[in-house]
């Protein structure tokens, strides 16, 4: 259960990073946040149900969900300077 919460986290912070990335103001629309936040759980669920060291998992994902969500902040602040 661990595993679902963490991936919807990372999920949900990929996806808010990525609306203030936006170059046009957009209103929040959970239909459109959906998608990401399913694969994030079914990722997590995934881990979880194989009993993989979430440890292992996450150095990976982090890696990957930290230079994405790092990258679209950037984005942001740069078009709003």
């Amino acid at each position: 259960m661990n595993q679902i919460l963490n991936g919807l986290i990372g999920g949900l912070a990929y996806s808010l990073a990525g609306l203030a990335n936006k170059s046009k103001r957009e209103k929040f629309n959970w239909k459109k946040m959906a998608p990401t936040l399913i694969v994030a759980a079914i990722i997590g669920g995934i881990a979880g149900a194989t009993n993989q060291d979430y440890g292992v998992v996450a150095n990976g994902a982090m890696a990957a969900g930290l230079t994405a969500v790092i990258e679209k902040i950037w984005k942001a602040i740069y078009r709003r300077l």
